[in-house]
């Protein structure tokens, strides 16, 4: 009984209150919302940390971009790892080891060869993902003559420098490794 007494006294205060029972609706209805207010906050916030934060766009190497000649044709003999539609550049020679850059159309696959003129047979290839412009691209060598890293353009390549590497053309760095066992 002292229940039904309770409803009564409820109803006789919200008829009396009227326009307040209404703002009580109201911030009920609000309530339901706030979900879909949190939802609406953690998309904008997304998209706020993709538009301040882009993706990192994918590698460059200029010189991939130039007419070819025929000095950029790799020797014979070196079977690069690429697949057919790859281009291939002479990026640079130093100290008698030549340095082809290639890579795919879209600059997924981007690849190094070094081919040692005195050990021509010792030449090698890596690939390695053209995603990413802020990482190196790949590493390779060969034990006894050189340690390769290719990177992308504009590559802060500080690093590289302080553990040894020599900058021989802006995408290659490489470091010499003691002499190949055998060899004058």
């Amino acid at each position: 009984m002292e229940h039904e007494g309770t409803d009564a006294a409820n109803n006789h205060a919200s008829r009396e209150q009227g326009p307040s029972t209404l703002r009580a609706s109201r911030v009920a209805g609000k309530t339901l919302n706030v979900p879909v207010l949190i939802i609406l906050a953690i998309v904008v916030a997304l998209a706020l940390g993709v538009w301040l934060n882009p993706l990192p766009k994918s590698a460059e190497l200029a010189i991939l971009d130039r007419p070819a000649t025929a000095a950029d044709a790799l020797p014979d003999g070196v079977s690069p790892l690429q697949i057919e539609g790859f281009t291939v550049r002479l990026a640079a020679e130093e100290a008698g080891i030549r340095y082809f850059l290639s890579g795919d159309q879209d600059r997924k696959n981007l690849c190094v060869t070094f081919v040692p003129d005195n050990h021509p047979t010792q030449w090698g290839t890596a690939c390695g993902s053209g995603t990413s412009s802020d990482r190196e691209i790949v590493r390779t060598g060969s034990n006894g003559l050189v340690s390769v890293v290719l990177v992308p353009d504009g590559y802060d390549a500080s690093e590289l420098e302080q553990g040894g590497f020599k900058k021989i053309h802006d995408n290659v760095y490489a470091a010499r490794t003691p002499r190949v066992p055998g060899s004058n």
